[in-house]
């Protein structure tokens, strides 16, 4: 939620007539977000457990107000609220992450999640639908568990796990 009214606030700024003398014409405004941070379905449709579903879980204690991106802004269900909300604000582009754990759960291609696969497909068609271009981020710091259980980033297994799964 917070994020989303960031967004709005700081879009309707710049739309303000009053603040438009500031932007070229031929300026693109976009929005960015990032899966963890947004979609929630932490646990649905086939999607695996990231380092950080792990590390709120397990030390909720450190997290103010024990929060979780379990729910947080549910754009797994809500996506084409959200994109209706990006069109009336005017936004051309809308960067957002790819959760590497929602489409392959285990880290490796050997096991696709066709639900999370389909959720982007549906997203990223909802967005051209309503003249927004997709940008999309491969990684946002959600790592798989099971990658991070066998050494994670500093590990040389993960350079070719990452190139199968850009793939």
């Amino acid at each position: 939620k917070g994020f989303i009214f960031c967004c709005l606030l700081a879009i309707s700024i710049a739309q303000d007539e009053t603040n438009n003398k500031l932007f070229p014409e031929d300026f693109m405004f976009g929005a960015a977000t990032a899966s963890y941070q947004v979609e929630g379905a932490w646990d649905e449709d086939g999607k695996g457990e990231n380092i950080w579903d792990r590390y709120t879980h397990s030390h909720p204690e450190l997290i103010v107000n024990n929060d979780t991106g379990d729910v947080a802004c549910d754009s797994y269900h809500k996506y084409k609220e959200d994109v209706a909300m990006l069109k009336e604000l005017g936004v051309d582009f809308y960067r957002f992450s790819l959760s590497w754990s929602r489409i392959l759960p285990t880290g490796y291609v050997n096991k696709v999640n066709l639900p999370g696969v389909t959720y982007y497909k549906n997203l990223i068609k909802e967005l051209k639908d309503n003249g927004i271009e997709p940008l999309i981020t491969m990684y946002h710091w959600d790592l798989p568990q099971p990658l991070q259980d066998i050494g994670g980033w500093p590990s040389e297994f993960i350079i070719e796990a990452f190139a199968e799964y850009a793939r």
